[in-house]
């Protein structure tokens, strides 16, 4: 019993010596405690920033992916808007016929004094067009120089000339592509083929690697046709090129 008591004074001694000589020490271990929480904030703070940069870095690496497969989307699209363009002439071209069909008389006629000359430019067309689309791009291109060479001046002789272009690009004969797409542009500055032909010129010479070039038609598509589906094409190509 006495040592119980000499214990509990002891304590009481020690309490109040604390409070007299250390007054501020709850506070202390309150900025401690305090002080703990601080640092694991900002441990949480690190590793969210860490996770954060990761997470941007792997959006830029598939941001690249995403562009590139757009861009190549873009050819298609355009690919395919001057197939549908070109689709869109062969249809108004059956209206017309069947509007104004031609006399029995008329091709009897023309049948006998150029028997050597096709009597359907139409048919001849289409012919040629269909060879383009199964990618039988040598006989599409004499189909077309055919119907250029018969028929000159027609609705359709801009929309050939252009077609025999699109077959040496698709062969990767490129020099032959621009000089193609050129004629377009010198025979037939009315047409409607002339914007396409300028922007195919641009990404003829970027596959030779003549960025010069390139750019030169590039910058005259966006420059003098502002509004042609081409014209966005065209800027994108030439802010891509050094």
């Amino acid at each position: 019993m006495k040592k119980l008591l000499q214990y509990n004074f002891l304590i009481l001694i020690f309490a109040s010596l604390s409070a007299f000589f250390f007054p501020g020490c709850t506070s202390t271990w309150q900025w401690v405690r305090r002080g703990t929480k601080v640092d694991s904030l900002e441990f949480a703070v690190h590793r969210l920033d860490s996770l954060s940069n990761a997470q941007s870095q792997l959006l830029v690496e598939m941001n690249a992916d995403v562009l590139t497969e757009m861009e190549n989307l873009r050819q298609d699209v355009g690919q395919l808007s001057a197939k549908m363009d070109d689709n869109q002439d062969n249809l108004n071209r059956v209206y017309q016929r069947f509007e104004s069909p031609r006399t029995a008389t008329n091709k009897t006629d023309t049948s006998s004094t150029q028997s050597s000359v096709p009597t359907d430019p139409d048919q001849l067309y289409n012919t040629a067009y269909l060879d383009y689309t199964r990618a039988d791009y040598d006989v599409a291109i004499e189909g077309f120089k055919r119907y250029i060479k018969y028929f000159p001046d027609t609705e359709l002789s801009d929309n050939a000339q252009y077609w025999i272009g699109e077959c040496y690009y698709s062969k990767k004969m490129y020099p032959d592509a621009v000089l193609e797409f050129e004629k377009v542009t010198i025979n037939y500055p009315q047409g409607n083929k002339v914007v396409s032909s300028f922007y195919k010129m641009g990404l003829a010479y970027e596959s030779m690697d003549e960025v010069k070039k390139a750019k030169e038609y590039y910058k005259r598509v966006f420059d003098n046709y502002p509004n042609a589906p081409e014209a966005k094409l065209a800027r994108e190509r030439y802010n891509s090129l050094p």
